[in-house]
This record gives structure tokens, C-alpha cells and sequence, in this order.
């Protein structure tokens, strides 16, 4: 993937998020920016398919956006699958859905969601909205444990 592909999702999802809040009431372009510089610092040899999701994380979940318009407009195919793994499915609990994307999800989409979780994380975020607390230690916190368990063992198999 090219650093144009990751600017077309950059510019997708600055496009599809434009008039969006978080529960701060921040623009949500914030959080898609340290989402990606999280992932970036973390892993900073991310494939750009990763860049592009962290980029695009939210953007079927929360937009009208979905995987065939994202296609069309020019985000590679492994980028979309790994937003795809990465929007949670109607009827299935956050937990159930990260303990299945810790399971069975892709290595990239599990990067690009802790790299999610490390801004929802992040203590001014936390202290910014009022269940931030309760929203960390019923959500996050037990997501990343699953999720960091998950990057151990694959860290532990990787070849030397």
C-alpha cells in the first residue's frame, strides 16, 4: 500500500467524521489522529493497510459509510478487511466482540484496535466525560487484557 492509499483513507475519514464529537465533545478527527500515531508509535513498521484502518477505524460503524463505498473510493482491500474486523457487529456486546477479535481476529486488527484502546485509555480522555472511569475499568481495561494476551502469544510464536 502506498502513502497515497493512506491519505485517500485520512482524507475518507476526515470527510466521514467532519461534524462528529466525541463524549467530550471534541472533534472526532482528534481521536482518529492519535489513534493513528499511537499504532505508528507502537509498531512504527505498520503496513500502510494498518495506518489506513487506524485512519478508518470507526467509519462503518459510525458513518454511512461501508465496505463496497470504501472500495470504490480507492482504500485497498486488506484495509478494508481490517476496518471490517474492526466494526463491532449489531447484537454482540463490546466484550463478546473483543474477546472474538482477540481470538480469531487478524495480528493488524487487533494493532490497530489496541491502538484504539491506548487513546481511550489515555487518562485526560478518561477524566474528560463523566463514565470515563466506570467505562475503563468495565471496558477498556478488560479489553486490553485480552488484546495484549493476544499480541504476547503471537510475539511468543513469531519466528526468530
Amino acid at each position: 500500500m502506498t502513502g497515497d492509499n493512506v491519505a485517500v483513507a485520512e482524507r475518507l475519514a476526515r470527510q466521514a467524521h467532519k461534524d462528529q464529537v466525541d463524549r467530550a465533545g471534541q472533534p472526532y478527527v482528534g481521536h482518529l489522529e492519535r489513534v493513528v500515531a499511537n499504532l505508528l508509535r507502537r509498531w512504527p513498521e505498520a503496513t500502510g493497510d494498518e495506518i489506513a484502518a487506524a485512519w478508518l477505524h470507526d467509519v462503518i460503524e459510525d458513518t454511512q459509510w461501508d465496505a463496497d463505498l470504501l472500495l470504490r473510493a480507492g482504500v485497498p482491500p486488506g484495509a478494508v478487511e481490517i476496518v471490517q474486523a474492526l466494526t463491532r457487529p449489531a447484537g454482540l456486546t463490546y466484550q463478546a466482540w473483543v474477546k472474538s477479535l482477540a481470538a480469531l481476529g487478524s495480528l493488524s486488527a487487533v494493532r490497530v484496535k489496541l491502538a484504539d484502546n491506548d487513546d481511550n485509555t489515555a487518562p485526560g480522555r478518561v477524566a474528560a466525560i463523566p463514565e470515563g472511569e466506570s467505562m475503563l475499568r468495565t471496558r477498556y481495561l478488560p479489553a486490553r487484557n485480552l488484546l495484549e494476551a493476544r499480541i504476547a502469544r503471537a510475539e511468543i510464536n513469531a519466528p526468530p
